[in-house]
């Protein structure tokens, strides 16, 4: 084992434990008081980002309910090495918005058109201008309402008369200011608008709000009566699951699960959705596929550690093990992968998948070595002796390929991505939505 692969997961651990984030916490909150200053959260917002409009919708209420006080950034152009698949992500930003406003009762317009670059100049230069205005978020809306518009001349109506009425910021210093923005964004260590920073972390979308209340519950930030019972939006709750009372119209449905050994988020949704499977019923389908890196997409450094810390928050919300991490690119996702059609045909993918998964993020087994793999194995309920005869064996590739074809094809290029009925939930964090539409199934008509 090399040194690398023998400190990783005790650094994992210690930079993802508990401990560290209780201090971390703590010592913000400390100088916060030192300092005198306001509970305070800057909100990175784009006019044309779906997650920045929802966002905003549910920041009055949450600001008020916590004593937070919010001050807007507003943001324009992002660092493309960050987006492996921009044009898909859009797209799928945009439906996902859609079923995400219908599920919590919050507005995004079923008939959007896509904004058009000037458009969005537009709208960033009139919320610049009007950024430490006490009535920013309203104005926000507003611009937001005119920049989706269905009517395309409606709507560039309606902007065109809130810059007449508004005195816009001019094109060129709103150009400079936006390339600094997002320069400064990343090295402050984020790269997704929508997102709230406080206090030393990172709070992306609607989906991370419930971290960020029960962090203020804590610090005594709370109106009348702290929990979620008294929370003015049940946060988080696209991503929870209910299990209720089991729909009998919806046993023997397929899911499709597109999973990936070094993806935490893959990891964070299985038992999860073996949980869910297994109560409704239904038939799961797990499809694996290569991790971006391996089929030659990026992930810059910035995205990695937000990825790493988020993970572990969510990890400890939905009492999952996590942090023990042994990264597996390269020959350990082959050699995890080149097992996967041997577990198929032993019957045991299920318990294979959740074997190495839990094996690699939470206990630091290194699937590179045959120590750790038949640690893995035999962990699975699989025979080493013949699982090691399949690790020459190709057939995954071809596999591997056909998945990420068939998972791009539906709209999405990462993992864990989850197909039910013809209708795609992307990440760990529509749990909750997919739940609803099998609740929601009334016959198999």
């Amino acid at each position: 084992m090399s040194l690398k692969h023998a400190l990783m997961p005790r650094l994992a651990a210690f930079l993802t434990s508990p401990g560290r984030q209780r201090w971390q916490r703590r010592t913000q909150e400390l100088r916060r008081r030192l300092a005198r200053r306001p509970h305070r959260a800057v909100f990175y917002f784009r006019a044309d980002d779906p997650y920045s409009v929802l966002l905003l919708q549910l920041l009055p209420a949450f600001s008020a309910h916590f004593g937070l006080q919010i001050q807007p950034r507003v943001m324009q152009y992002l660092d493309q090495e960050m987006y492996p698949e921009p044009e898909l992500l859009a797209d799928l930003a945009r439906r996902d918005a859609i079923a995400l406003a219908a599920f919590c009762h919050l507005e995004f317009p079923e008939h959007w058109q896509i904004p058009s670059h000037d458009r969005v100049q537009l709208a960033t230069r009139i919320l610049l201008r009007h950024e430490q205005d006490p009535s920013f978020m309203a104005l926000a809306m507003t611009v937001s309402r005119a920049l989706w518009a269905g009517g395309l001349s409606e709507g560039e109506d309606a902007l065109t008369a809130l810059a007449t009425e508004s005195s816009p910021m001019p094109e060129d210093q709103t150009r400079m200011a936006m390339e600094a923005r997002r320069d400064q964004f990343l090295r402050e260590g984020h790269y997704l608008t929508g997102t709230l920073h406080y206090a030393g972390e990172w709070y992306w979308g609607i989906d991370r709000l419930d971290h960020l209340a029960r962090r203020l519950d804590a610090l005594g930030q709370h109106g009348h009566g702290t929990g979620p019972a008294h929370w003015p939006h049940p946060y988080g709750r696209a991503k929870n699951l209910q299990l209720p009372g089991a729909n009998p119209h919806v046993a023997g449905k397929a899911l499709t699960l597109y999973f990936s050994f070094r993806s935490p988020y893959s990891w964070l949704v299985l038992p999860r959705l073996y949980r869910l499977v297994d109560h409704y019923g239904l038939t799961l389908d797990v499809r694996p596929v290569l991790p971006m890196v391996m089929r030659g997409l990026s992930v810059p450094r910035a995205k990695r550690f937000y990825i790493l810390h988020d993970a572990a928050r969510e990890a400890r919300l939905h009492e999952i093990p996590f942090g023990k991490i042994c990264d597996p690119v390269g020959a350990g996702v082959e050699r995890c992968m080149a097992l996967w059609p041997f577990a198929e045909k032993e019957g045991k993918l299920r318990d294979w998948l959740r074997a190495a998964a839990r094996g690699i993020w939470s206990q630091g087994t290194n699937p590179a070595s045959d120590a750790g793999l038949q640690a893995l194995c035999e962990e699975a309920g699989l025979d080493w002796n013949r699982a090691r005869r399949w690790l020459d064996d190709k057939e995954w590739i071809a596999r591997a390929t056909s998945n990420r074809d068939e998972m791009m094809a539906g709209g999405s290029w990462g993992v864990p991505t989850m197909m039910l009925d013809g209708t795609l939930y992307w990440g760990q964090d529509r749990l909750g939505l997919l739940e609803q539409h099998l609740l929601d199934v009334k016959s198999h008509n």
